[in-house]
């Protein structure tokens, strides 16, 4: 025994192994070793939790591949989104005004990184590259809509065309049963 009562005997971590047996190293001030270092004990209130998780943004770096759910929307973005079509070129129209958002959100997370004391380059440079890619998808949205135009004007001149020929046929079927 030392002075003031403790046992000089080494307290052992006590963790289970891969093998199955308790770890046998000593332990720090938590109780386990430094390899176990102990468990979480996770949040302490788990409604505060989930709502601090909700609309996390902790891991986003650019929002080139950000998720959008329509519950996460600003205001301004809702009356945007609330002029979204299911017609194809109103798809296209749509792919537009997503990107223009995302490029929107990028260039307010670039301004908040330039407002920082130490703005981090690399950050800021992620960013713009992001934005170059979502330009990108613009450029391919834009061939998108000139084809679905191309296909609609072939479409309605081909209708067009083979309206006149039913037409011609009764004509002609007409003329031949009334031959006067």
């Amino acid at each position: 025994m030392r002075l003031g009562g403790e046992s000089m005997e080494k307290k052992l971590c006590g963790a289970k192994t891969r093998r199955g047996e308790p770890c046998k190293k000593s332990v720090l001030a938590n109780g386990r070793c430094r390899l176990h270092g102990g468990k979480s004990t996770g949040p302490k209130n788990k409604v505060k939790h989930r709502e601090s998780l909700k609309g996390n943004k902790n891991a986003l770096k650019h929002g080139l591949y950000e998720a959008i759910w329509e519950d996460m929307l600003t205001e301004e973005e809702r009356e945007l989104y609330a002029q979204v079509s299911i017609d194809p070129k109103a798809q296209v129209e749509n792919g537009f005004k997503l990107s223009d958002i995302r490029i929107r959100r990028m260039m307010k997370r670039i301004k908040r990184e330039e407002q920082k004391k130490k703005p981090c380059p690399i950050v800021i440079r992620a960013i713009e590259e992001a934005i170059t890619r979502v330009e990108m998808n613009k450029v391919s949205l834009v061939r998108e809509s000139s084809r679905l135009l191309e296909f609609q004007r072939n479409k309605s001149d081909g209708s067009i065309d083979h309206l006149v020929k039913i037409l011609d046929r009764a004509r002609v079927a007409h003329q031949n049963k009334n031959p006067h």
